[in-house]
């Protein structure tokens, strides 16, 4: 069980994500860079939206294969993520109110954006900041302390192959990971073996099981965080 995140908020997050590879997003401001970053803020009465597109372009493809790291809010960072999302993030900066809940939110480049998005927050000691990624992909290089965001939750579809590079990178230890395996099932936090055998059993959905629409959007609204399997440890 999970008790710092909702149901409705990894739903809403999902579909704001999906909505982020379109032009414009209801409410929403729209920043973009020439190195092809794009993020949209949307502010409500009780929340602020921070929502990176994800891998759209193939400007975005090249950043994601640009592995050097950077060092970002205290960690070593993937250096391509860190350039895309550095390219557009004082323009969002300083739009931000720190006494607000602050939802950092994006899938696959996007997810990973958020990410460091999130840890800058962090850093800044913004009162809450919730991240919730689909399909990301490993941001940290070495690092083993924790992000400290109110929530880090990284959804994760079987066999989605993105979710596992680059290889020399990993996630903060204090990732919840929620697995939509293959089998059907949802499991909360399941170890690096069982996923690896659920995904070389479906290697051939590894790139279908990647996409927002067909994949992440669909099982997210049939997700029940209640009713999250747990392996035993």
């Amino acid at each position: 069980m999970i008790n710092n995140i909702t149901k409705s908020e990894i739903q809403k997050a999902a579909e704001l994500a999906q909505a982020a590879y379109g032009e414009e997003i209801s409410g929403a401001f729209k920043y973009e860079s020439k190195i092809g970053a794009c993020v949209f803020l949307k502010k409500t009465n009780e929340a602020q939206y921070i929502i990176w597109r994800g891998t759209n372009s193939p400007i975005d493809w090249l950043a994601n294969l640009t592995c050097i790291p950077w060092r970002v809010a205290g960690k070593w960072v993937h250096g391509g993520f860190a350039f895309q999302q550095n390219s557009v993030w004082k323009l969002v900066r300083k739009q931000l109110d720190p006494s607000k809940l602050t939802y950092c939110i994006g899938h696959s480049l996007g997810g990973a954006a958020a990410t460091i998005s999130a840890a800058k927050l962090v850093r800044s000691n913004f009162a809450k900041v919730k991240l919730i990624t689909q399909g990301r992909p490993n941001v940290w290089w070495r690092s083993k302390t924790d992000l400290g965001a109110d929530c880090n939750v990284s959804i994760v579809s079987g066999s989605d192959i993105v979710c596992t590079v680059p290889r020399t990178f990993g996630s903060a230890n204090d990732q919840t990971i929620i697995f939509m395996a293959n089998d059907g099932l949802d499991y909360l936090n399941p170890d690096k073996e069982f996923r690896r055998s659920d995904r070389l059993q479906h290697l051939k959905e590894s790139v279908s099981d990647h996409m927002m629409d067909t994949s992440y959007l669909p099982r997210i609204k049939k997700l029940k965080l209640e009713k999250l399997c747990e392996l035993p440890s």
